[in-house]
């Protein structure tokens, strides 16, 4: 294919094929039951021809609302996109609040313990009290408890924590 380099020729030509290309247009439309739209501006760029099934406006409107809503599936993509990193950058700080507070149960002798271990249950029945008070099902409760722990404390301090509970654990 080649270009047509005289204009007297050139508007006959895009004459004949325009009218060629909105028959065919028109016809697939009608045998396949498709929406379709051509814009033929002409070639010195003046006049815009036009033709659509069921008209060029609804298929324009159509096409505008796909890229609106493409645009809208975009921003929330970057949204998510967001929230992963945020949550792999909170993983991370879990990771290390993890390890403080294994190196400071590591670190602690039998009786702290068992403090600890009191004071542990005694969070882990408030949660579950406080969950039953809103009517939320903690179904494994009593198999595990997570603690997010922060600030440069990471575990109770052994004379906050009564002497009882150390006695009950000193009976079993």
């Amino acid at each position: 294919m080649k270009a047509i380099v005289k204009v007297e020729h050139q508007r006959i030509i895009f004459s004949k094929y325009k009218q060629e290309n909105f028959k065919k247009a028109a016809e697939l439309s009608t045998q396949y039951g498709v929406d379709i739209a051509i814009l033929l501006f002409s070639p010195q760029g003046n006049v815009v021809y036009s033709f659509g099934s069921p008209s060029v406006d609804s298929i324009i409107t159509r096409f505008l609302g796909e890229n609106r809503r493409l645009d809208a599936l975009h921003r929330e993509l970057r949204w998510l996109e967001k929230q992963v990193k945020a949550e792999k950058e909170r993983g991370k700080a879990l990771d290390v609040a993890r390890k403080k507070w294994e190196d400071y149960i590591n670190g602690l002798g039998w009786e702290e313990l068992l403090k600890v271990i009191g004071k542990l249950e005694g969070l882990k029945r408030n949660a579950h009290s406080e969950l039953q008070k809103k009517d939320v099902v903690a179904a494994s409760a009593s198999a595990s408890c997570s603690f997010l722990i922060s600030g440069a404390n990471y575990g109770p301090p052994a004379e906050e924590i009564d002497d009882e509970i150390t006695n009950t654990y000193r009976s079993r």
